[in-house]
């Protein structure tokens, strides 16, 4: 199992320096690392002009750069596309925030050929998350459909003392695809710029071969739980709408519609989240663009916003 590590990092400059540091430690080394630096503004380009010259025990350094920033949807899409060119057999994405456990890799690789022995189809594997080190429930999921409406529910505690357990839908922290898997799906959605990218990607997984968590395998990513209402749910709100759209009858798209509405838009959203006429209008304008397939870095919620 030959593992190409891809990176996608922007301004963490520090996380980054740490998380190339576990990468390089693991007790079984990947065979690339490839570091896709998001149009960085601060420091992160010189140091990756010298990390690439030092060299780890065989491992090989890769390092791109984006003309602008692409947002977490484009810069992977920009890795995978010039990993899928290397002599590997997985792609391991993460973005610069994760941070491996020691023996990653190594029981990644054992959970792989568990399950090749038991004559499973992996289209991908992922690690357990750990935030604060907790369960990061909401990066491994199962799929729950109703009549008018689709969630994505964490997988219980119980699981994790398996061996390995299969889901439906990952995360790009810590996930690593199969890259035959890639070829008959092809890339990432990069279009969505943040938030469901990976989720979009699973669905395209999940018809050509399983995904499977393998909770030996560990990755923190200790972000907390509280991140309030940003720029950000711009694409959260119209990229679900997007993908719903795309894979689930329209019942269930406009039962979805109507529950983000609700939650965001309307005067519950005011009573019970504070939400402000700005944030509202927003949503609204995302609901809208999610329906019409207008997708792409909007021009108005640009990275930074304030809301």
């Amino acid at each position: 199992m030959n593992v190409a590590i891809v990176l996608v990092t922007y301004n963490r400059l520090e996380k980054l320096k740490l998380a190339l540091d576990k990468y390089e430690s693991q007790t079984k080394l990947p065979k690339y690392i490839l570091v896709v630096n998001n149009a960085s503004t601060d420091s992160t380009a010189n140091f990756l002009d010298k990390w690439k010259n030092k060299l780890v025990n065989g491992v090989n350094k890769i390092v791109l750069t984006t003309p602008k920033n692409l947002g977490g949807s484009g810069g992977f899409a920009f890795g995978i596309k010039e990993a899928c060119h290397l002599e590997c057999d997985f792609l391991f994405l993460a973005d610069d925030d994760a941070m491996a456990e020691k023996n990653m890799l190594e029981e990644l690789n054992k959970g792989y050929r568990k399950l090749v022995e038991k004559r499973k189809k992996v289209a991908a594997l992922c690690t357990s998350i750990l935030n604060y080190n907790s369960y990061e429930y909401m990066h491994r999921c199962i799929v729950k459909k109703g009549l008018f409406d689709v969630k994505f529910k964490g997988v219980p505690d119980a699981e994790y003392d398996k061996e390995y357990f299969k889901i439906d839908i990952l995360t790009f922290v810590g996930a690593c695809i199969n890259k035959n898997a890639i070829k008959k799906i092809g890339n990432v959605k990069q279009e969505y710029f943040i938030y469901f990218d990976d989720s979009e990607f699973s669905m395209r997984l999940n018809k050509v071969g399983d995904i499977y968590c393998i909770p030996a395998s560990i990755m923190h990513h200790d972000v907390g739980t509280n991140r309030g209402g940003t720029w950000k749910d711009y694409y959260d709100t119209r990229n679900w709408i997007d993908m719903v759209k795309e894979y689930y009858p329209r019942r269930i798209l406009y039962g979805s519609v109507l529950i983000m509405y609700l939650k965001r838009c309307s005067l519950l959203a005011v009573i019970i989240k504070k939400r402000n006429p700005m944030y509202r209008i927003m949503c609204k304008r995302a609901l809208r663009d999610g329906l019409q397939g207008n997708l792409g870095l909007n021009e108005i919620y640009t990275p930074g916003k304030k809301i």
